[in-house]
Protein backbone atom coordinates (compact mmCIF):
# COMPACT_ATOMS: atom_id res chain seq x y z
CA UNK A 1 0.00 0.00 0.00
CA UNK A 2 2.80 2.37 0.82
CA UNK A 3 4.45 1.66 -2.49
CA UNK A 4 1.25 2.47 -4.40
CA UNK A 5 0.87 5.73 -2.51
CA UNK A 6 4.46 6.73 -3.33
CA UNK A 7 3.92 6.03 -7.01
CA UNK A 8 0.73 8.11 -7.06
CA UNK A 9 2.46 10.98 -5.29
CA UNK A 10 5.37 10.89 -7.74
CA UNK A 11 2.97 11.01 -10.69
CA UNK A 12 1.07 13.88 -9.09
CA UNK A 13 4.31 15.71 -8.47
CA UNK A 14 5.43 15.25 -12.08
CA UNK A 15 2.02 16.35 -13.33
CA UNK A 16 2.05 19.51 -11.21
CA UNK A 17 5.66 20.27 -12.20
CA UNK A 18 4.75 19.93 -15.86
CA UNK A 19 1.79 22.25 -15.41
CA UNK A 20 3.85 24.92 -13.62
CA UNK A 21 6.72 24.55 -16.11
CA UNK A 22 4.28 25.09 -18.97
CA UNK A 23 2.78 28.14 -17.25
CA UNK A 24 6.28 29.57 -16.64
CA UNK A 25 7.26 29.09 -20.28
CA UNK A 26 3.96 30.66 -21.33
CA UNK A 27 4.66 33.83 -19.32
CA UNK A 28 8.17 34.01 -20.64
CA UNK A 29 6.78 33.88 -24.16
CA UNK A 30 4.17 36.48 -23.29
CA UNK A 31 6.86 38.77 -21.79
CA UNK A 32 9.04 38.47 -24.88
CA UNK A 33 6.12 39.18 -27.16
CA UNK A 34 5.15 42.20 -25.03
CA UNK A 35 8.71 43.53 -25.14
CA UNK A 36 8.81 43.13 -28.93
CA UNK A 37 5.52 45.01 -29.25
CA UNK A 38 6.85 47.84 -27.08
CA UNK A 39 9.97 48.13 -29.23
CA UNK A 40 7.88 48.21 -32.41
CA UNK A 41 5.74 50.93 -30.87
CA UNK A 42 8.74 53.02 -29.87
CA UNK A 43 10.61 52.64 -33.14
CA UNK A 44 7.80 52.82 -35.66
CA UNK A 45 4.61 54.12 -34.10
CA UNK A 46 5.90 56.61 -31.48
CA UNK A 47 8.23 58.29 -34.03
CA UNK A 48 5.40 59.01 -36.44
CA UNK A 49 3.93 61.94 -34.49
CA UNK A 50 7.37 63.60 -34.43
CA UNK A 51 7.66 63.21 -38.19
CA UNK A 52 4.15 64.49 -38.66
CA UNK A 53 4.88 67.40 -36.33
CA UNK A 54 8.08 68.29 -38.23
CA UNK A 55 6.32 68.07 -41.57
CA UNK A 56 3.54 70.25 -40.21
CA UNK A 57 5.98 72.98 -39.13
CA UNK A 58 7.81 72.84 -42.47
CA UNK A 59 4.54 73.23 -44.36
CA UNK A 60 3.50 76.01 -42.02
CA UNK A 61 6.84 77.83 -42.63
CA UNK A 62 6.37 77.41 -46.37
CA UNK A 63 2.88 78.86 -46.15
CA UNK A 64 4.17 81.81 -44.11
CA UNK A 65 6.94 82.47 -46.64
CA UNK A 66 4.41 82.27 -49.47
CA UNK A 67 2.16 84.74 -47.70
CA UNK A 68 5.06 87.14 -47.15
CA UNK A 69 6.03 86.86 -50.81
CA UNK A 70 2.45 87.53 -51.86
CA UNK A 71 2.41 90.56 -49.57
CA UNK A 72 5.68 91.88 -50.98
CA UNK A 73 4.40 91.57 -54.53
CA UNK A 74 1.92 94.26 -53.70
CA UNK A 75 4.87 96.55 -52.80
CA UNK A 76 6.42 96.15 -56.26
CA UNK A 77 4.33 98.92 -57.72
CA UNK A 78 5.29 101.60 -60.22
CA UNK A 79 6.82 103.79 -57.51
CA UNK A 80 9.03 100.97 -56.30
CA UNK A 81 10.10 100.12 -59.86
CA UNK A 82 10.95 103.77 -60.55
CA UNK A 83 13.01 103.93 -57.36
CA UNK A 84 15.00 100.83 -58.32
CA UNK A 85 15.70 102.25 -61.77
CA UNK A 86 17.08 105.42 -60.19
CA UNK A 87 19.31 103.34 -57.91
CA UNK A 88 20.57 101.40 -60.92
CA UNK A 89 21.32 104.60 -62.84
CA UNK A 90 23.14 106.07 -59.83
CA UNK A 91 25.19 102.89 -59.48
CA UNK A 92 26.18 103.03 -63.17
CA UNK A 93 27.21 106.68 -62.80
CA UNK A 94 29.41 105.87 -59.78
CA UNK A 95 31.01 102.99 -61.66
CA UNK A 96 31.74 105.33 -64.55
CA UNK A 97 33.34 107.84 -62.15
CA UNK A 98 35.55 105.06 -60.76
CA UNK A 99 36.51 104.00 -64.27
CA UNK A 100 37.47 107.57 -65.21
CA UNK A 101 39.47 107.94 -61.98
CA UNK A 102 41.40 104.73 -62.63
CA UNK A 103 42.18 105.79 -66.19
CA UNK A 104 43.43 109.17 -64.96
CA UNK A 105 45.66 107.51 -62.36
CA UNK A 106 47.06 105.25 -65.07
CA UNK A 107 47.70 108.03 -67.58
CA UNK A 108 51.35 108.63 -66.64
CA UNK A 109 52.28 104.96 -66.48
CA UNK A 110 50.78 104.22 -69.90
CA UNK A 111 52.31 107.23 -71.66
CA UNK A 112 55.39 107.29 -73.91
CA UNK A 113 58.10 109.85 -74.53
CA UNK A 114 56.90 112.85 -76.52
CA UNK A 115 58.83 114.84 -79.08
CA UNK A 116 58.13 118.14 -80.78
CA UNK A 117 56.59 117.65 -84.22
CA UNK A 118 56.29 120.53 -86.69
CA UNK A 119 52.76 119.53 -87.70
CA UNK A 120 51.32 117.76 -84.66
CA UNK A 121 53.09 119.58 -81.86
CA UNK A 122 54.07 117.28 -79.00
CA UNK A 123 53.64 113.76 -80.32
CA UNK A 124 54.51 110.24 -79.20
CA UNK A 125 57.85 108.93 -80.42
CA UNK A 126 57.09 106.17 -82.87
CA UNK A 127 60.63 105.34 -84.02
CA UNK A 128 62.39 102.76 -81.84
CA UNK A 129 65.89 104.22 -82.37
CA UNK A 130 64.66 107.71 -81.53
CA UNK A 131 62.93 106.38 -78.42
CA UNK A 132 66.19 104.71 -77.33
CA UNK A 133 68.08 107.98 -77.76
CA UNK A 134 65.45 109.87 -75.75
CA UNK A 135 65.63 107.24 -72.98
CA UNK A 136 69.41 107.63 -72.67
CA UNK A 137 69.11 111.43 -72.62
CA UNK A 138 66.47 111.38 -69.88
CA UNK A 139 68.45 108.95 -67.75
CA UNK A 140 71.46 111.25 -68.00
CA UNK A 141 69.31 114.23 -66.97
CA UNK A 142 68.04 112.38 -63.88
CA UNK A 143 71.55 111.43 -62.79
CA UNK A 144 72.62 115.06 -63.22
CA UNK A 145 69.65 116.16 -61.10
CA UNK A 146 70.70 113.82 -58.29
CA UNK A 147 74.23 115.22 -58.37
CA UNK A 148 72.97 118.79 -58.31
CA UNK A 149 70.98 118.01 -55.15
CA UNK A 150 73.99 116.37 -53.42
CA UNK A 151 72.32 112.97 -53.29
CA UNK A 152 74.82 110.13 -53.45
CA UNK A 153 73.96 106.97 -55.36
CA UNK A 154 75.41 103.56 -54.57
CA UNK A 155 76.90 101.67 -57.48
CA UNK A 156 74.19 99.72 -59.31
CA UNK A 157 71.48 101.31 -57.21
CA UNK A 158 69.41 102.54 -60.16
CA UNK A 159 68.09 99.75 -62.42
CA UNK A 160 67.98 101.77 -65.63
CA UNK A 161 68.07 99.65 -68.77
CA UNK A 162 71.34 99.54 -70.70
CA UNK A 163 70.92 99.09 -74.43
CA UNK A 164 74.42 98.94 -75.84
CA UNK A 165 74.11 99.12 -79.61
CA UNK A 166 70.78 97.27 -79.74
CA UNK A 167 67.65 98.94 -81.07
CA UNK A 168 64.71 97.79 -78.90
CA UNK A 169 61.39 96.56 -80.23
CA UNK A 170 58.08 97.90 -78.93
CA UNK A 171 57.27 94.77 -76.93
CA UNK A 172 60.51 95.39 -74.99
CA UNK A 173 60.02 99.16 -74.84
CA UNK A 174 56.58 98.96 -73.14
CA UNK A 175 57.72 97.49 -69.76
CA UNK A 176 60.95 99.52 -69.81
CA UNK A 177 58.96 102.71 -70.39
CA UNK A 178 56.76 101.97 -67.36
CA UNK A 179 59.79 101.27 -65.19
CA UNK A 180 61.38 104.51 -66.32
CA UNK A 181 58.36 106.54 -65.18
CA UNK A 182 58.56 104.80 -61.79
CA UNK A 183 62.28 105.50 -61.41
CA UNK A 184 61.81 109.09 -62.57
CA UNK A 185 59.06 109.59 -59.99
CA UNK A 186 61.21 108.22 -57.16
CA UNK A 187 64.17 110.40 -58.16
CA UNK A 188 61.91 113.47 -58.31
CA UNK A 189 60.65 112.56 -54.84
CA UNK A 190 64.21 112.15 -53.57
CA UNK A 191 65.17 115.63 -54.80
CA UNK A 192 62.01 117.30 -53.46
CA UNK A 193 63.25 118.26 -49.99
CA UNK A 194 62.66 114.81 -48.47
CA UNK A 195 65.94 114.72 -46.55
CA UNK A 196 67.44 111.89 -48.62
CA UNK A 197 71.25 111.85 -48.47
CA UNK A 198 71.88 108.67 -50.42
CA UNK A 199 69.97 106.23 -52.64
CA UNK A 200 71.21 102.82 -51.62
CA UNK A 201 69.08 100.60 -53.84
CA UNK A 202 66.01 100.66 -56.07
CA UNK A 203 65.01 97.24 -57.33
CA UNK A 204 62.01 95.77 -59.12
CA UNK A 205 60.63 92.56 -57.60
CA UNK A 206 58.99 89.54 -59.19
CA UNK A 207 55.87 89.48 -57.03
CA UNK A 208 54.03 91.22 -54.21
CA UNK A 209 53.02 89.42 -50.98
CA UNK A 210 49.86 91.52 -50.58
CA UNK A 211 48.55 91.59 -54.15
CA UNK A 212 45.47 89.48 -54.85
CA UNK A 213 45.89 87.73 -58.24
CA UNK A 214 42.12 87.34 -58.55
CA UNK A 215 42.04 91.09 -59.38
CA UNK A 216 44.24 90.62 -62.44
CA UNK A 217 41.31 91.42 -64.75
CA UNK A 218 41.19 94.90 -63.15
CA UNK A 219 44.86 95.64 -62.50
CA UNK A 220 48.29 94.08 -62.14
CA UNK A 221 51.17 95.38 -60.05
CA UNK A 222 54.83 96.30 -60.48
CA UNK A 223 56.52 95.53 -57.11
CA UNK A 224 59.48 97.67 -56.10
CA UNK A 225 61.87 98.12 -53.17
CA UNK A 226 63.21 101.60 -52.41
CA UNK A 227 66.10 101.82 -49.93
CA UNK A 228 67.55 105.21 -48.97
CA UNK A 229 69.52 106.93 -46.23
CA UNK A 230 67.84 110.11 -45.00
CA UNK A 231 67.57 112.46 -42.06
CA UNK A 232 65.34 110.88 -39.45
CA UNK A 233 62.78 113.69 -39.19
CA UNK A 234 62.00 113.50 -42.93
CA UNK A 235 60.45 110.02 -42.94
CA UNK A 236 56.87 111.29 -42.92
CA UNK A 237 57.62 113.74 -45.73
CA UNK A 238 59.06 110.95 -47.84
CA UNK A 239 55.99 108.77 -47.36
CA UNK A 240 53.72 111.72 -48.10
CA UNK A 241 55.54 112.48 -51.36
CA UNK A 242 55.35 108.84 -52.47
CA UNK A 243 51.62 108.58 -51.83
CA UNK A 244 50.75 111.83 -53.60
CA UNK A 245 52.82 111.00 -56.67
CA UNK A 246 51.15 110.85 -60.09
CA UNK A 247 52.36 107.24 -60.19
CA UNK A 248 49.89 105.10 -58.15
CA UNK A 249 52.16 103.69 -55.43
CA UNK A 250 50.85 101.40 -52.71
CA UNK A 251 53.17 101.10 -49.70
CA UNK A 252 53.27 97.59 -48.26
CA UNK A 253 55.89 97.95 -45.54
CA UNK A 254 58.44 100.41 -44.12
CA UNK A 255 61.57 99.19 -42.37
CA UNK A 256 63.71 101.70 -40.46
CA UNK A 257 67.24 101.02 -39.16
CA UNK A 258 69.41 103.39 -37.18
CA UNK A 259 72.95 104.22 -38.31
CA UNK A 260 75.99 105.91 -36.80
CA UNK A 261 75.90 108.56 -39.50
CA UNK A 262 75.24 112.19 -38.57
CA UNK A 263 74.49 115.03 -40.98
CA UNK A 264 75.75 118.49 -40.17
CA UNK A 265 73.22 121.04 -41.36
CA UNK A 266 75.10 124.15 -40.23
CA UNK A 267 75.81 126.65 -42.98
CA UNK A 268 79.25 128.17 -43.46
CA UNK A 269 80.45 131.26 -45.26
CA UNK A 270 83.24 131.43 -47.81
CA UNK A 271 85.85 131.35 -45.04
CA UNK A 272 84.36 128.17 -43.54
CA UNK A 273 82.94 129.97 -40.50
CA UNK A 274 79.65 128.63 -39.11
CA UNK A 275 76.89 131.19 -39.43
CA UNK A 276 75.38 132.24 -36.10
CA UNK A 277 71.77 132.04 -37.20
CA UNK A 278 72.22 128.34 -38.05
CA UNK A 279 73.74 127.32 -34.72
CA UNK A 280 71.31 125.36 -32.57
CA UNK A 281 70.49 122.05 -30.96
CA UNK A 282 69.02 120.70 -34.19
CA UNK A 283 72.02 121.41 -36.40
CA UNK A 284 73.26 117.81 -36.18
CA UNK A 285 70.76 115.32 -37.59
CA UNK A 286 70.98 111.52 -37.36
CA UNK A 287 70.74 109.64 -40.64
CA UNK A 288 68.69 106.46 -40.80
CA UNK A 289 68.25 103.69 -43.37
CA UNK A 290 64.70 103.37 -44.65
CA UNK A 291 63.55 100.47 -46.83
CA UNK A 292 60.13 100.81 -48.44
CA UNK A 293 58.45 97.83 -50.08
CA UNK A 294 55.69 98.98 -52.38
CA UNK A 295 54.01 98.26 -55.68
CA UNK A 296 52.69 100.37 -58.50
CA UNK A 297 49.15 99.69 -59.69
CA UNK A 298 49.01 99.02 -63.42
CA UNK A 299 45.34 99.31 -64.37
CA UNK A 300 43.88 97.44 -67.30
CA UNK A 301 42.70 99.56 -70.20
Amino acid sequence: MDVGKNINLSRLKETLLGIFTGIYGFWIFISIAFFVLIMIFIVFIYALPSSYNKAYHEINDLISASEQYAFKKDVYNDKWISSKKQESELYDKECEKCSVYLKERDTKLESFFLIEDAERGMAKIEDEALWRYEYIERVSALLTKLGANNIAVNEGALPFHTWGSDIPTWDIILPVQKRFWILESLINIATNNTGIRRIEKISFQESSPTYNPSLANIYTVIPITFKVALQSEYVKYLLHEILKSDIPFVIESVNILSTDEITNLRSTNENGTVLDNDIGDNSLKPVIDVTIDAYVIDYKA
